[in-house]
């Protein structure tokens, strides 16, 4: 410890005391020596220092994380000074953008409801196998409530664009018969323009659009 003597003659003893963070200093009441002069030093504490110049919000700031807006051109809010946003997951594309928005499954013809639940309601026949349900996932999706259709496959709807011709068959997954004109289904069978379909509760009326008169490779 360092010592010296003062102008008028007394000699001090100077001593440095280190409290611990959240301990107490000792002051001139714990008892020390009035010829003592005590320098009290807190615990040690970190030092802010200034970023650099022009390294704010780069390193040393918050990282806020923000998703993406719905659609292309949409912006994230925006930030608080010295913040890095991040965004968060994949960012949509719009219809335009993708790679089949220019696919079309042209409609060949129509199933149309004109008597049973969902009557008036129609729904749209493609090329090829159209599976005839009544969950949403059927090309031919008849969700109006009747529960006497499968779920899946009660039927095929099938254009065969290279004869221009329709026709009907049982699916694998139906119990239940289903009827053209009044003829159980119980194999394929042709599908005439203008003929009605039973099945469950529910009848169908078949309209063509492709046939002897019409098909899209002829169309302009």
């Amino acid at each position: 410890m360092p010592v010296y003597r003062t102008p008028d003659g007394k000699i001090v003893e100077e001593r440095t005391e280190v409290t611990p963070p959240g301990g107490k200093q000792r002051g001139a009441t714990s008892g020390q020596d009035p010829t003592t002069v005590t320098r009290q030093t807190g615990g040690a504490q970190p030092t802010e220092r200034p970023a650099p110049a022009g390294t704010r919000g780069r390193y040393d700031d918050p990282t806020v994380v923000r998703p993406p807006g719905k659609g292309t051109g949409a912006t994230p809010p925006a930030s608080r000074e010295g913040e890095r946003t991040v965004l968060a997951g994949r960012i949509p594309q719009s219809d335009k953008q993708s790679p089949d928005a220019g696919a079309i499954d042209p409609v060949t013809g129509w199933l149309v409801v004109v008597d049973g639940p969902g009557k008036g309601s129609d729904v749209r026949i493609a090329t090829g196998r159209n599976s005839l349900g009544r969950d949403r996932g059927n090309r031919v999706a008849l969700p109006f409530g009747d529960t006497e259709i499968s779920r899946e496959k009660h039927l095929w709807i099938t254009y065969d664009h290279r004869h221009q011709t329709f026709s009907v068959a049982p699916g694998a997954d139906s119990a239940n018969l289903a009827y053209l004109n009044d003829t159980p289904i119980d194999q394929r069978l042709p599908l005439p323009d203008g003929a009605t379909i039973a099945v469950g509760k529910t009848t169908l009326r078949f309209v063509a659009l492709c046939g002897d008169k019409f098909h899209w490779s002829d169309a302009s």
